[in-house]
């Protein structure tokens, strides 16, 4: 296009942009600290996200997938490539914004805002999608069964942490909940003719180590009783376990489920009990990180004098982000607002996004997501690169449009 300016002229003016607009995006971090909404209540939060987008002119609408406090905000110019930037906002009971979502909603929204007030001359689409309850039942896994991400050409989204990393890896993971049903009785007068559903409960989370051990490596299991019985004297007539199985992907994890089922169920028949297990949410998908895009971001990042830190990871949890990068180009990386002693969802976190810190990594955030959009939209080259790799990567559970 001849009216295109030069990248670099661009992306000096998306630094600047994102300079102008931190003072009214960390006001939005704070409120968000201080108003928390757990997972699929977020509607003052959502609103609050969306609302900046709406004045900015794109076209915003909610309930996206079914779900009341998703929503997507949209704004084209002429014929191009479809970018999503992904905002989380939903926090964790008792600990509030624990694991830095007033963060990742507002580098959403601040790359978006500025890379369509620097770029206009660009064409393609830009996108916000408002992507609710990653702590529970995981909106974005909702999101891609409902093909919200069916006509996206890339997704990009941030997470604040205790290092600045681009190239980011995570667990698939799928939650479960086994009851255990058997038959109430005195506890001391009549034991015999109770069935005690607390007993296989029980030998399932002693199994666990074991179960582990017998699987390929890389299993986690993790669980907490529910509900364990009502009185010492009344023999447990119903038990409830919730459990998370964690695997390094999707494969192995199905393996896993399918022998933590059928080893509950022998459980169940030698203590005479009878049990119900339920998957309890979608699972969600390891995190394919799309190494073309992770290049541009990082090139981006030095540029802004960041140093990155892509070395294995040994510790992390399980994404919902996973499943959006099955399906199409992604990119999830970290951004340190803490030293890395300091554990994820803590209130020590929390407090964290409204420091010096988290403004800083809010603002090298927004100047990188902005910049390495601008990568997509100003280089088709790249967007064919990182459609390649997906394409070849063969693990993903559908594509991305060609």
């Amino acid at each position: 296009m001849s009216r295109q300016r030069h990248p670099d002229i661009l992306k000096n003016a998306i630094r600047e942009a994102a300079r102008r607009r931190l003072p009214e995006l960390m006001e939005l971090v704070r409120w968000l600290y201080e108003n928390p909404e757990l997972s699929g209540e977020e509607k003052e939060s959502s609103r609050r996200l969306a609302e900046p987008l709406r004045l900015a002119g794109f076209e915003v609408s909610f309930g996206v997938g079914d779900l009341p406090t998703a929503f997507v905000a949209r704004r084209r110019r002429g014929k191009g490539p479809v970018l999503a930037f992904l905002a989380e906002y939903d926090a964790l009971p008792g600990i509030g914004h624990g694991c830095g979502h007033n963060l990742i909603g507002c580098a959403a929204l601040g790359a978006a805002l500025v890379l369509h007030e620097v770029a206009p001359e660009l064409g393609g689409e830009i996108r916000v999608l408002g992507t609710p309850a990653e702590e529970t039942l995981g909106g974005k896994a909702v999101m891609v069964e409902a093909g919200v991400f069916a006509d996206i050409d890339a997704a990009l989204m941030v997470h604040p942490s205790g290092e600045d990393r681009v190239l980011s890896d995570s667990l698939a993971c799928q939650s479960l909940e086994v009851v255990y049903l058997g038959r109430a009785a005195h506890a001391v007068a009549h034991p015999e003719k109770g069935i005690n559903a607390l007993d296989p409960l029980l030998a399932l989370f002693s199994a666990r180590d074991a179960l582990m051990r017998q699987s390929r490596p890389g299993l986690r299991i993790v669980g907490i009783i529910s509900e364990g019985g009502v009185r010492p004297n009344v023999i447990p007539e119903r038990t409830v376990g919730n459990f998370s199985l964690r695997a390094p992907d999707r494969a192995r994890l199905a393996e896993a489920v399918t022998g933590f089922r059928n080893h509950a169920s022998r459980l169940a028949e030698g203590h005479g009990c009878k049990v119900e297990i339920t998957l309890t949410d979608l699972a969600y998908d390891e995190m394919l990180t799309n190494r073309p895009l992770a290049d541009a971001y990082r090139a981006n990042l030095a540029a802004l004098g960041v140093r990155v830190n892509d070395a294995p990871r040994e510790n992390m949890g399980s994404l919902d982000m996973g499943n959006v990068s099955h399906v199409v180009p992604s990119l999830h990386p970290f951004f340190a607002v803490v030293p890395l002693s300091v554990a994820s969802h803590t209130r020590e976190f929390a407090q964290a996004t409204i420091t010096e810190a988290g403004e800083a990594g809010l603002l090298r955030s927004v100047q990188a997501l902005a910049m390495t959009g601008l990568d997509i939209f100003a280089n088709p080259d790249l967007l064919r690169r990182a459609r390649e790799e997906h394409r070849k990567s063969g693990r993903g559970r559908g594509e991305s449009k060609s």
